[in-house]
């Protein structure tokens, strides 16, 4: 009997160091007059389902005995999903703060919620370090910051920094930015982020920024003019072409024809042409008076 019971209390302490190496405490973050939702990781079926709030009943269901029920202050502002265990609350104030708990078909589930009230972040500044930074320096900082009493409670934040207008990418409060790299940014604009809200702040001049080389006017007309030229005559001798094809000579059997005084003469093949000096009524005279 002895051994048994050893046994079995060896068996009870091992079940519980395996409850506790899977406990999960999750932070459950929410702004004063808000909503906080609670979401136990959950796929089986539910038959009973029992929330807490630092040992205080919140709501309870148990299929076929007992029906859905808030309890207390938690009336009128809670909803509980019996099919997945989720928890809802509205107008939420500081007293809603601590551990919540559920069970789930008669056990303690793992994970445990810690609700925390936090404030909402303010609209950050964006500061130079130092103040008298200036474009013959070769780098500079840039802080994303509002002064402490803004953001005692506003939970944990996360900073957010894009150029110009490009995407937001997650970094410190505090970047680095330098002449070499950084001269083709004209803005830089942070972002303060907390689990219930976000504020950007108003672009900030890079005091490192220059304007964009304008390209060569005059290389550029230059290599543009030829081009549109060569175009234009290229259309024209398409759309023209059957008029320059007629003032072109003409062949007839191999010999190339053209028209003198309305008169129309062949040369020979070889491209010696004899020119008629006069019409051919004159060429007929002189035939006679030679006969």
């Amino acid at each position: 009997m002895r051994k048994r019971s050893v046994f079995g209390l060896l068996v009870g302490l091992l079940l519980a160091v395996l409850d506790f190496s899977l406990a999960e405490d999750i932070m459950a973050y929410f702004k004063v007059g808000g909503e906080l939702e609670l979401k136990p990781t959950f796929t089986g079926r539910i038959s009973n389902i029992l929330w807490k709030l630092n040992g205080d009943l919140v709501a309870e269901w148990v299929e076929d005995i007992v029906s859905l029920d808030y309890y207390g202050r938690f009336k009128e502002r809670t909803t509980l999903d019996t099919t997945t265990g989720v928890l809802i609350l509205k107008k939420l104030d500081t007293s809603d703060e601590g551990k919540y708990t559920v069970e789930i078909n008669n056990k303690v589930h793992p994970q445990r919620f810690t609700g925390k009230a936090i404030t909402v972040v303010p609209k950050p500044d964006v500061w130079v370090q130092p103040l008298k930074c200036n474009a013959d320096m070769d780098s500079c900082s840039l802080k994303c910051e509002k002064e402490k009493a803004a953001i005692e409670d506003a939970g944990p934040i996360v900073y957010e920094w894009k150029e110009d207008n490009g995407k937001w990418q997650q970094k410190g409060m505090n970047i680095t930015i330098s002449k070499t790299a950084d001269a083709h940014i004209k803005t830089f604009t942070c972002k303060m982020k907390n689990p219930v809200s976000e504020e950007e702040s108003d672009p900030k001049e890079n005091v490192f920024y220059k304007e964009p080389t304008p390209p060569d006017v005059g290389l550029a007309v230059g290599i543009t003019i030829p081009v549109v030229a060569a175009f234009i005559l290229g259309i024209s001798g398409f759309v023209f072409r059957k008029k320059i094809l007629a003032c072109l000579p003409k062949r007839q059997n191999g010999e190339a024809t053209r028209t003198v005084n309305g008169n129309t003469l062949s040369s020979p093949p070889d491209g010696d042409v004899n020119v008629p000096l006069k019409e051919n009524s004159d060429l007929t005279t002189e035939a006679r008076e030679s006969a």
